[in-house]
């Protein structure tokens, strides 16, 4: 007997299933898990579908004339290889947060795409005609072109961008994670509240740039310093942008081009603890969070030990609205 299904993935048609689950679109029918190359072959078929669309967003020059998949070079392949009428350009995709920026230049081209979920440092951000794009920039392109005439490029676009959404590639409308983290420090605490950045060492293969909200759980030795604090996740905060730095002079020159000199200068000595608080070692990279108005949101505050086994340091990074409601009402 075979099994109903309510939901179809094609309008007028009827559900395909892999596995016993429903297939959400082309791309998920040719596989189970998530796939790099699966990925990397259907955004070259975009791109030879629309190619100015991408052109612009890559920032290459001239007008695109090729688009290669797994091009055999001297020392490798490139994932996907454009040819302009001002030279090649190399996109380099990674679904993780490694830096394909090594990889990339093995390659011979005049432009270097890496798309990728790692965070790059700020030296990183101005090297010459290379650009880093996150998948949630592609998702941001392919939302645009779901509403395209041309329909081969509407219906590619709708497809890859539900199964990117599908495996947490880029963040749904109604995503809601949140970055969690422990704060116990009262320099820490004084830059939460009264400067809305938060400064944490930089983690590989992280979920950071899912995270739309950073929420600080509170220790008990800030708590005995400030009689306002309470013990627990109080504080929530939208996430306005994440920067990596690696330098102190890195971090100035953030906080000056997202908040503007003027506000430097007026919040200088919230700032000037993290030159001496952290480690400024040749090679350590800091995530440097820029926040919206923290918003009291939990009275009583959430207890990390209703998220995690024990009352020890906190261990559990990323949590959902429903988490910490659920943690609450313990």
């Amino acid at each position: 007997m075979v099994k109903k299904v309510d939901n179809c993935p094609v309008e007028g048609g009827i559900p395909l299933l892999r596995g016993g689950n429903v297939v959400s679109g082309l791309c998920g029918a040719i596989g189970h898990s998530l796939s790099e190359t699966r990925i990397i072959s259907f955004l070259g078929y975009l791109i030879a579908l629309e190619p100015e669309s991408f052109i612009k967003k890559f920032g290459f020059s001239g007008k695109i004339v090729s688009v290669s998949l797994e091009t055999l070079h001297q020392f490798g392949r490139s994932d996907i290889l454009i040819g302009t009428t001002e030279g090649n350009g190399v996109v380099e995709a990674k679904i993780d947060a490694t830096d394909p920026l090594k990889q990339s230049r093995k390659y011979t081209a005049r432009w270097r795409v890496l798309l990728t979920q790692y965070v790059p440092s700020e030296k990183q951000k101005n090297m010459r005609n290379i650009r880093y794009l996150r998948w949630q920039d592609i998702g941001k392109l392919l939302s645009e072109l779901s509403h395209s005439q041309n329909l081969k490029v509407q219906f590619v676009s709708k497809d890859l961008l539900t199964y990117l959404e599908g495996y947490h590639m880029i963040k749904q409308k109604e995503s809601v994670e949140i970055y969690d983290r422990e704060i116990n420090e009262e320099n820490t605490l004084r830059l939460f509240l009264k400067a809305q950045l938060y400064c944490c060492y930089y983690e590989k293969q992280s979920r950071l740039p899912e995270s739309l909200y950073f929420a600080p759980h509170f220790g008990k030795k800030i708590t005995n310093l400030y009689p306002g604090v309470q013990v627990g996740i109080s504080y929530i905060a939208r996430i306005e942008t994440v920067e990596v730095v690696e330098a102190w002079k890195d971090l100035v020159n953030s906080v000056k081009s997202v908040r503007g000199k003027h506000w430097f200068n007026n919040h200088k000595s919230l700032l000037e603890p993290l030159r001496k608080y952290l480690d400024w070692t040749k090679g350590k990279k800091v995530n440097l969070f820029f926040l919206y108005t923290p918003r009291f949101a939990f009275n009583p505050p959430v207890k990390k030990e209703n998220l995690q086994r024990g009352k020890g340091w906190l261990s559990r990074r990323f949590l959902s609205f429903d988490d910490l409601f659920s943690a609450w009402g313990k």
